[in-house]
């Protein structure tokens, strides 16, 4: 049934080993790289991360006395390009590796330092995700496939999330990272049903309870944020949101261990990605999660999923297949159906839950 779960880590990666958070802390780039007894940096960051920050972080290292190589990172995170990368010269002549823009160059600084083994400080510069958190990297092929999720066996050395930057970014990866950080709630809730503290995971149970005060922090304050983001307003709510998104989400998700709980939205994300990648390619995670979350409401039979839909379009967000250039076909409808109904998100479930989903799959038509 659906209601059972299992845990698939031993170890609690919670998932950063130091986390600073401030206005101007950029600045103090340098001092973590001196903490963790490195002296020259290979910055990979987007290239309009680097636009940003460049400067700034080219300070910092300067006059510690340290030196740093910059390397523009292009697109998803790909296993192959990573490889490419770390067989470089100027990366191996490196000991430390910042990561510096958005998810997927965060997952990707994750990937070429662990599996090279340096230490790694990720600067997001969005808070679209709490990939800078996170010991892991959701991996791509080059045209924006998903083919897996790569855990890492050790923590990220160091986040600095510089709330002078990150109050600067696009409503829009704002709104992603909300509609992220709230899945957890509703995927986690379906699988506790029943289940009290002192029957189940301390680690799940505890990650519930976290993500439920998220979820209501965020819900209750997403309009404010908006509003503070499109003024570009380096405001206590963006830092504290901020937080939220990054550091407290990245928290709940190492604490959940991988637990199998029907995990519908992210699903439908990763589903899309693997069956659309074209269509999609210019669409954010948390954009698809939210479409996502429609059909995890429905499922769960909690909440009023239009009511659900109906903030989300308010607020500029893709609600339907065809808001994300997926036609809303039987044939393209199927393929999403079995893909998800293959998944680990619908392990254990019956028949009437896989026909629940099926009619739940329908709201995004």
């Amino acid at each position: 049934m659906a209601t059972k779960y299992s845990i698939k880590e031993n170890s609690f990666r919670i998932g950063c080993g130091r986390y600073l958070q401030g206005s101007g802390i950029i600045s103090t780039v340098a001092d973590e790289v001196i903490r963790l007894g490195c002296r020259k940096a290979y910055v990979l960051g987007g290239k309009t991360a680097l636009s940003l920050t460049r400067e700034q972080i080219e300070e910092s290292i300067s006059a510690a006395g340290l030196t740093a190589i910059f390397h523009t990172y292009l697109g998803f995170c790909c296993r192959d390009t990573c490889a490419e990368i770390m067989d470089s010269d100027e990366f191996k002549a490196c000991d430390v590796v910042i990561g510096v823009g958005g998810g997927n160059l965060m997952d990707a600084a994750k990937y070429c330092a662990v599996l090279s083994g340096k230490p790694v400080i990720n600067i997001p510069t969005s808070s679209a995700t709490c990939a800078a958190f996170t010991p892991l990297s959701v991996c791509y092929t080059r045209d924006g496939r998903t083919v897996g999720t790569t855990h890492h066996k050790i923590e990220v050395n160091c986040v600095i999330a510089d709330t002078a930057i990150l109050c600067k970014q696009p409503v829009r990866l704002l709104l992603a990272g909300v509609y992220d950080s709230i899945a957890k709630i509703y995927e986690l809730r379906q699988r506790m049903q029943g289940i009290s503290v002192d029957d189940g995971d301390i680690g799940l149970y505890s990650s519930y309870h976290m993500s439920e005060f998220a979820a209501d922090f965020l819900n209750e304050r997403l309009e404010a944020c908006v509003e503070d983001t499109e003024k570009g307003l380096d405001s206590k709510l963006i830092s504290d949101a901020a937080w939220v998104l990054i550091a407290l989400t990245g928290v709940i998700s190492g604490l959940a261990r991988g637990s199998n709980q029907t995990a519908i939205a992210h699903k439908v994300y990763e589903s899309l990605r693997a069956l659309f990648p074209a269509s999609v390619y210019p669409f954010l995670h948390g954009e698809m999660v939210g479409m996502g979350l429609i059909v995890q409401i429905a499922y769960n039979r909690e909440g009023d999923p239009e009511q659900f839909r109906a903030r989300m379009k308010r607020l500029g967000m893709p609600v339907r297949l065809s808001d994300i250039g997926v036609e809303p076909t039987d044939e393209n409808l199927t393929l999403l159906r079995e893909k998800i109904l293959a998944s680990t998100a619908m392990a254990g479930t019956d028949a009437e839950e896989q026909a629940r989903f099926a009619d739940a799959l329908k709201l995004l038509i």
